[in-house]
């Protein structure tokens, strides 16, 4: 019997088995002759477009309301260090993220990723709604770390997505799932400027976001499959021969910093481009006939709306490239189009920049999680990109804290030339260790 007949036999059965009864040897059979077998013929394709519907529903809500986080945190009377409390609760978010993001790793590999997207919703979309009822600024940063406790959706979805997608369709489907969430982020500044003009207050956005967090988890639970056998050995936490293991292979350690470098410059820097556009506006008020709200939106949508146009042709030059040359070329011009940000002079050019950005950088997650995935060790791909999501945590809390802490000194100029320091450094290792 021909491998490929035994593997179309098997998953097939393994389909059978999933819809009509839970059969565990059969999973395991499954599994053992192909990983990147799944519940049924093409069901890979539901999961990519589930999971990007929840992406977007999910990012929607979340950037509706911490778009406008400055203006939340200022309604609670926080006045001359508001750059300060935005970056500690930022960072406490992120922080507690990155903390459990190993373990959620080594949870996902013992007992399969939809758990963790599972996991994910339902937790954030209680903390969430919680958010909307507190006054306090102190309480807020606390609640918010405990919210990070449970944060990861998106990153669990990508792992589930990338192990489950055959190769030759993985930059596709990674890309379609990048893009869902890209749009939510491009739609979630409009939301959040409807709703503070028909909210009673900013903070009631936090139940809009905990509600549409939850709408995401129920659709993974009932439409994403995944066929997943529960490994032999027992469970155990051993993060740091983990680590090592994962650090020793080649290439690997440089794909980390680029989620490092990734997150800094796109994530972290959303707080600190609102902040940019507000000081801006502060200098010359009423620029374009158009108020706060509405700058805020738009500075956060520039960079948001060249990434959903730019993913989907990264995403077929991902399936059909290599994506050692496609790095080389995200990280160069995100390089040159970064060096436009510190020299703006007003939000319409911070917006344009933005653009220019967006188009390159965003075309780095899709890329980079395909070689973690193509790169980890077998049975380790979930602790593979989870530390590479817990670094992204990292740059994502710690850019708008240390923009916070360094604003009196360099001002917020200075945090977009650190920036591009850092994508300096990233296409220097990666050069570098790409030619040994």
């Amino acid at each position: 019997m021909s491998k490929r007949f035994m593997r179309s036999s098997t998953s097939s059965h393994a389909s059978r088995c999933y819809g009509g009864g839970y059969d565990r040897r059969a999973e395991r059979g499954a599994l053992k002759i192909d990983s990147q077998v799944d519940p049924g013929p093409r069901h890979w394709q539901r999961n990519a477009r589930t999971l990007a519907a929840g992406n977007f529903i999910l990012n929607a809500g979340w950037v509706a309301a911490f778009a406008f986080l400055p203006l939340v945190v200022q309604g609670m009377g926080v006045g001359d260090r508001l750059a300060m409390w935005v970056g500690a609760i930022m960072f406490g978010y992120y922080a507690m993220s990155c903390i459990m993001t190993p373990i959620w790793g080594v949870l996902a590999d013992h007992y399969g990723r939809k758990s963790m997207v599972l996991r994910a919703a339902f937790i954030m979309g209680a903390g969430f709604t919680l958010l909307a009822f507190v006054t306090d600024p102190l309480v807020f940063l606390l609640l918010m770390v405990v919210i990070g406790m449970g944060n990861g959706y998106i990153p669990a979805g990508m792992a589930l997505i990338a192990t489950t997608t055959p190769s030759r369709q993985m930059g596709s489907a990674l890309a379609l799932a990048q893009s869902g969430a890209w749009i939510g982020t491009l739609a979630g500044p409009l939301a959040g400027a409807a709703m503070i003009s028909l909210l009673p207050e900013h903070r009631n956005m936090f139940l809009v976001t905990g509600a549409t967090i939850l709408v995401a988890g129920l659709m993974a639970l009932f439409v994403v499959r995944e066929v997943h056998a529960v490994p032999d050995h027992p469970l155990r936490f051993d993060l740091r021969a983990d680590l090592m293991r994962l650090l020793a292979v080649p290439q690997l350690g440089r794909l980390y910093y680029l989620n490092f470098l990734f997150a800094a410059t796109v994530f972290g820097s959303n707080a600190v481009v609102s902040l940019f556009t507000l000081q801006m506006l502060q200098a010359r008020p009423g620029f374009g006939g158009l108020g706060v709200e509405a700058w805020i939106a738009i500075t956060a949508m520039g960079l948001t709306a060249a990434s959903v146009a730019a993913l989907p042709v990264w995403g077929r030059l991902l399936n059909h490239h290599d994506p050692v040359r496609l790095l080389r070329i995200q990280l160069a011009g995100g390089l040159v189009t970064s060096l436009l940000l510190p020299l703006v002079r007003d939000p319409l050019e911070l917006a344009v920049a933005r653009v220019l950005f967006g188009a390159f950088i965003a075309g780095l997650p899709p890329t980079v999680i395909r070689m973690v995935r193509e790169r980890a060790p077998k049975g380790m791909e979930g602790r593979a990109l989870s530390y590479g999501t817990a670094l992204q945590n990292i740059g994502s809390g710690g850019a708008p804290l240390v923009a916070g802490l360094l604003a009196p000194w360099i001002g917020l100029r200075g945090f977009f030339c650190l920036a591009s320091a850092m994508i300096l450094s990233g296409l220097v290792l990666w050069w570098r260790g790409a030619r040994r």
